[in-house]
C-alpha cells in the first residue's frame, strides 16, 4: 500500500470516529466535566476567567504555587468550600521538594504563594503584609499558620476594595484626590471601630463595614468647616496604604 493510500485510510477511520469516541480519546470531556463539576461548587464571580485559570493551572508545565493560587481563587473566603479549598492547596504544596527525599511546606513557597495571592494589592500594602506573615525560609509552615496567612491575604483584598469605595466617595470633584482632612476622620473613625482587642482578619473586615454612620457623618461635618483654609488632598494610593495600615497593625505578626 502506498504513502498515499495509508493517509486516505487514516482520513476515512478519523472521519467514521465518533464525537463521543473523539472526547474518550482525547479526555476532553474529562476535563469539562471536572471544570464544570468545579465552577458550580464554587460558583466563582468570573466564570470565564476562571475556566481559564483552571486550564491554566493543569498544563504540566504549572508550577505547584499556581496550582495552589489557582484552587484558592475559586472560592470566596466566606463560603464554606473555601477551608476545603485551603486543605487542598496545602496539600498540592505539600509535594514541593525541601531536600532530597524531604517534602513539605516550608517558608520559600508559603511566601511565594503568599506573593501571589497578594498580586492585584499595592506595592505598599504589599510589603507591609509581607513583612508581618514572614517565615523563615527553611521553617515547616503547620496548617494552621498556613491558614491564616492565606486568609488575611484574601480578605486584605476585599478591604482594599472597600478603602477604595470610601475614597470614592470622598473625592468630590472625582479628580483623582481628596480632601485631607476628610481622609484622617474616615482613618480615625476606623481605627475607633476596630477597637484593641480584634485580631481575626474577618472581624476586622466587619469592622470596616459596619463604621457608624451617624459618627461618621458628625465628624466629616465637622473636619469640612475646619478645613476650608487649609484644603491639603491626598491621593487614592495614599489613602488605601493609611487605611491598610490600620488592618495590618491587627495581623499577627508570625516571627
Amino acid at each position: 500500500m502506498t504513502d498515499r493510500n495509508k493517509k486516505i485510510n487514516a482520513t476515512e477511520e478519523t472521519t467514521k470516529e465518533s464525537e463521543r469516541q473523539f472526547l474518550e480519546r482525547t479526555n476532553v470531556g474529562n476535563l469539562m466535566r471536572d471544570a464544570l463539576g468545579k465552577i458550580i461548587a464554587n460558583r466563582p464571580e468570573d466564570p470565564i476567567a476562571f475556566f481559564a485559570d483552571y486550564f491554566d493551572s493543569i498544563e504540566d508545565g504549572a508550577s505547584l504555587v499556581q496550582k495552589a493560587d489557582q484552587v484558592l481563587k475559586m472560592t470566596h473566603y466566606s463560603r464554606p468550600l473555601f477551608e476545603s479549598n485551603v486543605r487542598i492547596a496545602y496539600d498540592i504544596l505539600a509535594a514541593h521538594k525541601v531536600a532530597k527525599k524531604v517534602y513539605g511546606v516550608n517558608g520559600v513557597v508559603f511566601m511565594d504563594l503568599l506573593t501571589a495571592l497578594s498580586r492585584n494589592l499595592p506595592d505598599t500594602v504589599v510589603t507591609k503584609l509581607l513583612h508581618k506573615l514572614e517565615c523563615r525560609q527553611h521553617e515547616a509552615i503547620h496548617y494552621d499558620v498556613f491558614k491564616s496567612g492565606v486568609l488575611a491575604c484574601c480578605v486584605l483584598q476585599d478591604y482594599v476594595k472597600l478603602a477604595e469605595q470610601l475614597f470614592q466617595s470622598l473625592d468630590i470633584h472625582k479628580a483623582g484626590k481628596a480632601n485631607k482632612a476628610l481622609c484622617d476622620v474616615v482613618v480615625d473613625q476606623l481605627n475607633t471601630a476596630l477597637g484593641s482587642t480584634r485580631t481575626d482578619a474577618r472581624r476586622i473586615l466587619e469592622s470596616g463595614y459596619n463604621l457608624g454612620v451617624d459618627g461618621l457623618y458628625l465628624a466629616l461635618e465637622r473636619a469640612m468647616s475646619r478645613s476650608q483654609r487649609n484644603a491639603s488632598l491626598e491621593t487614592n494610593e495614599q489613602f488605601v496604604t493609611e487605611i491598610c495600615d490600620a488592618f495590618l497593625c491587627k495581623v499577627k505578626k508570625f516571627g
